[in-house]
């Protein structure tokens, strides 16, 4: 009996997130709307309490945006391509910046953790081992960008790295698997650049890469 009420219990908090997010994919609930505890609670009839973590499980796979005194809203879904675009010239900014400051600073870089990390991108990409491919990637911008020694940074990055994987969709998704050689080629010439101090080349390298992606988005 105790195994039996452990499952519903289970699975009734999982019908009210569905319920919830229902309402989002359904276009009943759509950017911008505010989410009204009571009015959720009246509906599916049960309390507030569940609804509040029914919203808090949806504010993580980033359905909407809780603040302050001001309750949750629903914010963008899914990836726009302008949305990624934003996304990519983030990234290019935050990989220059991490050059400029190991240019400024005369940092030394060593490149044998990046070498390691790219032979396994490319290992992934000649398996089409797509989701480890992915993942290795945003790992490797994630360790590069560490270099800048910025905590705000590093929090950007796991914010892409959220985002894509959530709302891009399929033909979104696609592009990292698409560009994987010349990806992976252009990391090489990065990596020679800056063990050479040659840093103008290292960013010249750095938005050959994001103008690749930007391309191959409207393709």
């Amino acid at each position: 009996m105790r195994g039996e009420a452990k499952w519903r219990k289970k699975h009734t908090k999982n019908w009210r997130i569905l319920r919830l997010r229902k309402k989002f994919l359904s276009g009943k609930l759509r950017v911008g709307d505010h989410i009204a505890e009571s009015s959720i609670a009246n509906e599916l009839n049960i309390s507030r309490t569940p609804v509040r973590r029914a919203i808090a499980r949806l504010e993580a796979e980033q359905l909407v945006e809780i603040k302050v005194n001001r309750g949750a809203t629903v914010i963008e879904s899914s990836m726009s391509l302008n949305h990624f675009i934003s996304l990519l010239e983030m990234v290019e900014m935050l990989t220059i910046q991490t050059i400029t400051k190991m240019e400024n600073k005369r940092l030394p870089f060593y490149d044998a953790p990046f070498r390691e990390k790219l032979t396994q991108l490319v290992e992934y990409s000649n398996k089409r081992q797509d989701e480890k491919y992915v993942k290795a990637l945003f790992d490797y911008l994630f360790e590069f960008v560490r270099l800048m020694q910025n905590s705000y940074a590093n929090r950007w990055i796991q914010v892409i790295e959220s985002d894509f994987d959530l709302k891009a969709q399929k033909e979104i998704k696609v592009l990292p698997l698409l560009l994987a050689n010349e990806t992976n080629h252009e990391l090489g010439e990065i990596l020679t650049a800056l063990t050479e101090s040659n840093y103008e080349a290292a960013k010249t390298k750095v938005k050959d890469i994001i103008n690749k992606f930007i391309v191959q988005t409207f393709r």
